[in-house]
């Protein structure tokens, strides 16, 4: 059971993670004008990195989910 809140509180993480990401895309989008394109291409890559992280986090937490399964149905 443990190991399901552990991988609930993970989820979670990543889902707090995402709204972070929707406030980057929010400012990138704010800051999108002729005098701004740096910032705005700043923001943009900065959001490339973070979504590919959050894509990792939740990759391993699903992995953990599926094995935690396994496991479980393997004792029945």
């Amino acid at each position: 059971m443990e190991e399901l809140y552990s991988i609930m509180r993970d989820l979670l993480e990543v889902e707090y993670n995402q709204e972070s990401l929707l406030r980057l895309l929010r400012a990138a989008e704010a800051a999108y004008s002729d005098k701004k394109q740096e910032e705005a291409k700043c923001l943009a890559n900065c959001t490339k990195y973070y979504l590919r992280a959050l894509q990792k986090e939740l990759q391993t937490a699903i992995s953990r989910l599926d094995s935690y399964i396994a496991e479980e149905v393997k004792k029945r």
